[in-house]
């Protein structure tokens, strides 16, 4: 690539007007590398995922996260953003709040989109696919803004619409939502050469066309920022971070102060837009008794494990079409471990970006000056790879400031950005030595080599197969609410923690919530609300292991039917047979998708009879307000005779009650230390010592407490001597001083249960 100077386009310098306005001709000039960016995007869109077998009525994608997507859409388009979804969690419903994110633009998209269909399936679809020209545009606008010419810009915009991966992104539908990212770059290289951002109040003083000038300047840079600090946060915080490398680092080189302000204001307006928004999000947290370990709570360790490698960004993308370079990267991945979401840049973006590193490396190397735009856009480039990759600042983030963000490998969308932008330049100096006609035919070489490289029919949905299971799941909630006849909620088999926990069985992420995306109004579904809540955590104290118990606790508990999943017991028991001869046969089936639901409501005549009205109230209360108990440290291991965790050498265990009255509990565990030498092991609640025992790895000791857990949480607290030590027989990282087994909570009158007995009679996960 040439180093030639390319000078930054002067706004207003592209339209020329005339005696009366501007001249069609120039309109015409200037909309055609937008149109066309935006058709091409849309082409290669099509052509990767094969559009034209898609029909209106058809998800992306059933699969991985895309289940959570399609039900946080229909919660949009039924008015409840951020608040109570009452349709799933029932019977309490799904606090929103706890498992949300501050896409406050996406969210009014797919709002906007509702206007015209109420299709879930279609709004999410419409969603997805405006967002190729949607990023194609941002990308070609910050190319012209940069100086590229309108043939490079266009390159540019539709590669960078269709980034290695970008088709196969329903599943994150709204990092798929990257025209923000371009906008970002804008940003952060004007605040990168100092450059204002707001007019100066002489500059207001003026009349006439410059001021407007002025005022549409302003105006221009104020949406720019409300657009960033209002999509998905990663990108904002992604955003913010670079913003503060480039401050801190003006800053340190002896920049003034007061140059720094518009930058220093616009990085505030980001971070209190986005603050914002996430206060709203998260503002009905408050009303939830916590019961246990919430979601999305992100560990230090996790920013090394959800960070990127740099080979991926070499390798070829792990589904690429040509079968060769697939392999290649398949190979790669079998020997060394890929990145949990395979970032990749792709041929085109790979060169650019290899090429800004190259000649910065030269031009220093040689004590030569390099072009300004080339070297700022090097050391962009290096401070987003030491952000994306494994070690680097992603992991000092996680360690001083907050571990949230976590997945740093999506920054691969601003390198990508990067990379395209070089190539862009390199075209556009074709044009200014070589010509139009010269830079064109290089153009259309690197675009159609670059969508070739970056897309994959072969990985297009497969919309026979996900229309056909759409009809069946449609057909199976419309067969059970017609047969019902009344508002019902459905209690779902086997019982599942949400989200972000493996599946039992053979099942996928987040497949019980498939029957209610498409369901009708009357029905809400069990499944959904937030584990660590008591809205979801009253579900761990049901009887799963006893049929009878179990059907008439559902029943006295106001569910009107229980829906089986088959697939969630695969390897393990199979409760259907024993609920159909308590119940007759199903009232509605779903067979590919191994679904059956059972009528539950003779059950509840029968126990309104026995006990009247005031008996099953008391029975509903029982169950839905239980006590549950819930240990910290490891996951639960059911591999042994006994459920158990590592832990300590302190570790809590809370006693859950979600009735409003105090209960008597007894709790039982047993303890056993880790390594041979004994510790001493003290059981306190309240504050004050209940029980001491010494234990190693060849003594245990059974441990009794009896105590009054009133309305919330009791903690009990079990702390032993001594360090952690590497647990025996794992990887060397897991460090724990306890082994804490059998942990079991009965009470009277109230359902009750440990999360490790929970674990021992639910089905274990086939992954």
């Amino acid at each position: 690539m040439t180093r030639n100077p390319v000078t930054k386009a002067q706004p207003g310098a592209r339209l020329e007007a005339g005696p009366n306005g501007s001249r069609p001709a120039d309109v015409a000039r200037v909309a055609a590398g937008p149109v066309l960016t935006a058709l091409l995007s849309l082409a290669a869109c099509a052509q990767a995922l094969r559009l034209w077998e898609w029909r209106p009525g058809t998800p992306l994608s059933l699969s991985g996260d895309a289940p959570y997507v399609l039900a946080q859409i229909r919660s949009i388009l039924e008015g409840n953003w951020y608040s109570l979804n009452p349709r799933i969690g029932a019977p309490f419903g799904l606090n929103q709040s706890w498992f949300t994110t501050a896409d406050v633009i996406n969210f009014a998209t797919i709002r906007a989109i509702g206007f015209f269909t109420d299709s879930v399936a279609t709004v999410g679809a419409v969603f997805f696919i405006l967002g190729f020209p949607l990023a194609a545009l941002a990308a070609y606008w910050l190319g012209r803004e940069l100086g590229l010419s309108r043939g490079a810009s266009v390159v540019v915009g539709v590669l960078f619409s269709v980034l290695p991966g970008h088709q196969e992104w329903f599943h994150h539908m709204w990092l798929a939502a990257y025209w923000s990212v371009p906008l970002a770059v804008w940003l952060v290289i004007r605040v990168a050469r100092g450059e204002p951002l707001w007019p100066r109040a002489a500059d207001l003083r003026t009349g006439g066309a410059a001021r407007r000038a002025v005022l549409g300047n302003a105006l221009r840079t104020t949406a720019i920022l409300i657009a960033i600090g209002l999509s998905d946060v990663y990108y904002v915080a992604f955003t913010l971070l670079v913003l503060a490398v480039v401050l801190v680092f003006h800053l340190a080189t002896g920049t003034r102060l007061a140059s720094l302000a518009s930058g220093a204001v616009a990085t505030t307006v980001i971070a209190g837009l986005c603050g914002l928004s996430l206060l709203v999000a998260t503002r009905g947290r408050g009303t939830d008794l916590v019961t246990g370990a919430l979601p999305a709570q992100r560990l230090i360790g996790e920013s090394e494990m959800y960070a990127g490698r740099l080979i991926d960004l070499i390798l070829p993308w792990y589904e690429h079409r040509a079968e060769p370079l697939r392999l290649i990267t398949y190979m790669y991945g079998v020997a060394a471990p890929p990145s949990v979401e395979r970032p990749a840049l792709g041929l085109v973006a790979l060169a650019g970006a290899v090429a800004l590193l190259a000649m910065v490396i030269s031009a220093l190397a040689l004590t030569r000056r390099t072009q300004p735009l080339i070297g700022l856009l090097a050391a962009l480039l290096l401070i987003c790879l030491a952000f994306y990759t494994r070690g680097g600042l992603g992991s000092v983030v996680a360690l001083f400031l907050t571990p949230q963000i976590r997945t740093w490998s999506r920054f691969v969308v601003f390198i990508g950005l990067l990379g395209l932008l070089a190539v862009g330049l390199w075209i556009t100096s074709i044009r200014r030595r070589r010509g139009a006609l010269a830079a064109g035919v290089v153009g259309a070489v690197v675009l159609v080599v670059g969508v070739l490289d970056q897309t994959s029919p072969d990985r297009a949905p497969d919309y026979a197969a996900l229309s056909a299971q759409t009809r069946e799941l449609r057909g199976f909630s419309q067969s059970l609410a017609s047969t019902l006849d009344s508002d019902c909620t459905v209690l779902q088999l086997p019982i599942v923690s949400f989200p972000e926990e493996p599946p039992p069985g053979s099942m996928d992420d987040y497949e019980h919530l498939l029957p209610a995306i498409s369901s009708p109004a009357a029905l809400s579904w069990s499944y959904g609300a937030i584990r660590g809540t008591q809205r979801a955590d009253w579900q761990l104290a049901l009887p799963v292991g006893d049929q009878e118990r179990l059907v008439e606790d559902a029943a006295a508990a106001g569910f009107c039917a229980v829906e089986v999943d088959r697939d969630g017991y695969s390897g393990s028991t199979d409760p259907s047979t024993a609920i159909e001869r308590l119940t007759g046969p199903p009232i509605a089936l779903a067979p590919d998708a191994r679904l059956a639901a059972y009528d539950l409501r003779p059950f509840r005549q029968s126990l309104l009879a026995a006990g009247g009205e005031d008996g099953l109230a008391r029975h509903r209360d029982a169950v839905l307000r239980p006590v549950i108990a819930t240990l910290s440290g490891s996951l639960i291991d059911t591999n042994e005779t006994e459920p158990f965790q590592w832990t300590g050498p302190t570790t809590v265990l809370t006693v859950s009650n979600m009735g409003s009255t105090p209960a008597r509990v007894n709790l039982s565990l047993k303890i056993a230390g880790v390594g041979a030498h004994d510790r001493t092991v003290t059981i306190r609640t309240s504050g004050q010592p209940v029980r001491t025992a010494r234990v190693s790895d060849q003594r245990s000791e059974e441990a009794l407490v009896s105590l009054t857990a009133r309305p919330g949480r009791t903690v009990v607290e079990v702390s032993a001597t001594g360090d952690a030590v590497p647990v025996p027989g794992t990887e060397r990282k897991k460090l724990a001083a306890l082994k804490i087994s059998a942990v079991t909570l009965a009470t009277q009158d109230r359902n009750s249960a440990s999360v490790q007995q929970f674990a021992a009679v639910s089905p274990g996960s086939h992954r």
